[in-house]
């Protein structure tokens, strides 16, 4: 919370002519932030079989889904339920960091270890690809991990939509900037490989037209209730 001090208007208190202005101690302090978690370091030796896994599911073409992507190449989100050495092993590395962001909240006393199920998908893009916005609804945190991103990245960016945009429509202040009004465009995250982002389900994202040479693969998964 940061602090400020603030003077009452004129007029308004009973003092004499000479008496010193009074100072009044105010606070400002932030609510409802949103929360991302940011792992620069993900299981980076898990990338070279992770994206032999997806070339291998892409050559049958029933693997094909269509969700939110715009063009690319979507695997369904059963990616938990496959018998795959490296699906296995993933899973481990991403069920500890789900835990590390829900105890990152609470007090020591208070952590514990949680129940709750992972589902997931593999999205590939290419050149001209993209993702609509959309949120996760049934589940309670989204993730998203890079387990390929061609350098130099030439768009690609995974946009979280300001969840303020509604205030902007509220009341119009010509020539006052309110800096708790929301624009709704959202805010551009640049991924690289081996990164992996964690955010709450219902913040809504949409992943801008890839315009790399290569394929952009990530891993995308929703935590539920067991």
């Amino acid at each position: 919370m940061s602090t400020a001090t603030a003077s009452p208007p004129a007029g308004t208190e009973e003092r004499p002519a000479d008496a010193p202005h009074r100072q009044v101690k105010v606070g400002v302090m932030p609510l409802f932030s949103s929360w991302v978690y940011l792992c620069e370091d993900g299981p980076r030796n898990l990338n070279g079989p992770l994206e032999e896994l997806a070339h291998r599911l892409m050559q049958d073409e029933r693997n094909a889904g269509h969700r939110t992507n715009a063009g690319g190449w979507h695997y369904a989100d059963d990616l938990f339920r496959l018998d795959e050495p490296v699906v296995e092993a993933f899973r481990g590395y991403m069920e500890q960091h789900v835990q590390a962001f829900l105890n990152h909240f609470r007090p020591p006393e208070r952590k514990k270890q949680d129940r709750f199920r992972l589902e997931g998908w593999i999205n590939v893009n290419r050149a001209g690809d993209y993702n609509v916005l959309h949120c996760h609804p049934g589940s309670f945190l989204s993730a998203v991990y890079y387990v390929r991103v061609p350098q130099p990245m030439q768009g690609g960016e995974i946009v979280f939509r300001d969840p303020r945009g509604p205030a902007v429509a509220m009341y119009e202040t010509p020539g006052i900037e309110l800096p708790w009004v929301g624009s709704g465009t959202g805010v551009p995250f640049s991924p690289a490989t081996g990164q992996l982002l964690l955010f709450p389900a219902w913040l809504e994202h949409r992943v801008a037209p890839f315009e790399g040479v290569g394929e952009r693969i990530s891993i995308a998964f929703n935590a539920t209730n067991p």
